[in-house]
């Protein structure tokens, strides 16, 4: 049973998060399928832009937690599994994102993948992958620190503290926020903007814009090697077991 809701309207590829009962977490199968749709709709002649949206009442909790649980550190690796979706970062066409509710880790990442952003006003951001004796794999330390600085990354990478939606466009981490109930007319509209716009140009656009993103392959990999260590320390073990079992973790720091 398909984790998506996938339509096309007047240029815009629509993709809606729906997987339910789990606050869209990001299992290894939910990320394959959300590339699978982006490759399909990258490729279409008649899609302008994509647009991704939550069916639910979160965005994404991030990473599927109980799947990272049973993982060792080999099967990490060679996986290259990252916590978040992997295809996004190389679609070519203009991607806007309307966030919803909560956008957490690796459901962060994946909107920092993104090239517009639209917040309802009651979304929220963060980054808690500190309190898991974790660290982001997708792109968290990277994109981020160049979108809101250094020091506001560091603040919300260092202390998993959460953004409101206008806390978050006034960093620079989203670029509107509109009233609850017109999230998804409003995202529509621009996505739908977005497309009837040169569709060559728009890429360009897009593409020399990530192209100022000096060394951000370089810091990439870094980030998912440094990622891929949690996997042998004991207290990524315990935030990850302390999580689901749902009390406080003890960290040994080691």
């Amino acid at each position: 049973m398909s984790q998506l809701l996938i339509e096309e309207c007047e240029g815009v590829g629509h993709i809606s998060l729906n997987r339910v009962g789990t606050l869209n977490a990001l299992s290894r199968e939910f990320c394959g399928e959300i590339d699978g749709a982006l490759r399909q709709l990258d490729r279409s002649e008649n899609i302008r832009s994509i647009l991704i949206t939550s069916a639910l009442k979160h965005f994404s909790a991030g990473a599927d937690i109980h799947e990272m649980a049973g993982m060792s550190s080999e099967e990490a690796i060679v996986t290259r599994f990252n916590g978040c979706v992997e295809h996004l970062r190389n679609v070519s066409k203009p991607v806007i994102v309307a966030v919803n509710g909560l956008a957490a880790g690796g459901g962060c990442e994946l909107v920092e993948m993104c090239d517009i952003v639209i917040a309802a006003a009651s979304a929220k951001f963060c980054h808690p992958e500190i309190t898991l004796a974790a660290m982001p794999g997708a792109g968290g330390t990277q994109r981020l620190s160049r979108v809101v600085g250094k020091h506001i990354a560091m603040d919300l990478l260092l202390t998993g503290r959460v953004l409101s939606a206008d806390e978050a466009l006034a960093a620079g981490l989203v670029s509107r926020v509109v009233p609850d109930d017109e999230l998804s007319n409003s995202a529509w509209a621009i996505a739908k903007q977005v497309a009837s716009f040169s569709s060559p140009v728009a890429c360009r656009i897009k593409a020399c814009v990530n192209k100022t993103q000096v060394e951000l392959a370089f810091g990439l990999q870094a980030e998912l090697d440094n990622f891929h260590l949690c996997f042998d320390e004991h207290d990524f073990s315990e935030g990850l077991n302390a999580f689901i079992g749902k009390r406080k973790a003890k960290f040994l720091h080691r």
